[in-house]
């Protein structure tokens, strides 16, 4: 079994060192050559991961062509980088199962990573792998729980059972919606979570803040066809508390 990743920076090298230590054949690529036969040379993403060698079935490179051969293509490049690399990439893309692995929304259109993917590539299979996910804790071998979001049920199976790993257990469901929002939504709380530290409200204020915010995603995500039972999950609950208390949160500490 061989999975390609998109995307060397900390998620995308994470996910991979994940996945050949449990034995699958995974290419690594990003957009830098050199770079990356810097990685392969050293057995590590030295800039972004420090000290989580590569399995041996871990492969890096700049060929693009190599990385999405595998039939299952993890995408991890930002959000706002999605619509290009879809685009630039159709011929090569057009028929694969892709996973998206950003979180968020196209600032021009409004899409989340799964709508993007089936707009822009209608003949490819679209999923998407959210939930509170730092990607030093993956790394080190640290037990991870995911949400696997696939509208087609046999290929979230399939998915399932081709991305879990002795650290990685993921939870599969076909709300789309829902996992696209509960990813991008609880940005905008942990940041308010900042804010209220940053005032020094203390703790009942930030647990008000935490709980009252679920509930406003659940209620704007259900507005738009999501199930609620989503945002009680990891793509919603569990992902916001990680994103609001951890001391790794890019979007507490901005």
């Amino acid at each position: 079994m061989s999975i390609g990743v998109i995307g060397a920076g900390a998620f995308g090298t994470s996910l991979a060192i994940s996945l050949a230590a449990a034995g699958r054949d995974v290419v690594l690529w990003g957009r830098d050559a050199a770079a990356m036969a810097e990685m392969q040379s050293a057995r590590e993403n030295a800039r972004r991961l420090p000290g989580a060698g590569f399995p041996e079935r871990l492969a890096a490179t700049g060929d693009f062509a190599e990385a999405t051969a595998p039939d299952t293509v993890l995408l991890s490049v930002p959000m706002q980088q999605l619509e290009t690399l879809l685009t630039d990439n159709a011929g090569t893309l057009a028929r694969k199962t892709l996973v998206a692995c950003c979180k968020g929304f196209s600032l021009r259109t409004g899409e989340g990573p799964v709508s993007l993917i089936s707009r822009i590539l209608p003949q490819a299979q679209a999923a998407i792998l959210t939930g509170p996910s730092f990607a030093a804790d993956i790394a080190r071998g640290l037990p991870t729980a995911l949400t696997l979001a696939c509208g087609d049920k046999e290929c979230g199976r399939r998915l399932q059972e081709q991305l879990s790993t002795r650290n990685l257990r993921l939870y599969r469901t076909t709300d789309v919606t829902g996992a696209e929002l509960g990813g991008g939504l609880k940005n905008v709380i942990a940041i308010a979570t900042g804010i209220c530290d940053g005032l020094g409200y203390g703790d009942n204020a930030k647990s008000a803040l935490m709980t009252r915010g679920l509930v406003e995603m659940t209620r704007f995500g259900t507005s738009l066809g999501a199930e609620p039972q989503t945002f009680a999950g990891l793509a919603g609950m569990g992902d916001l508390i990680t994103t609001c208390i951890s001391r790794h949160s890019r979007n507490r500490k901005v």
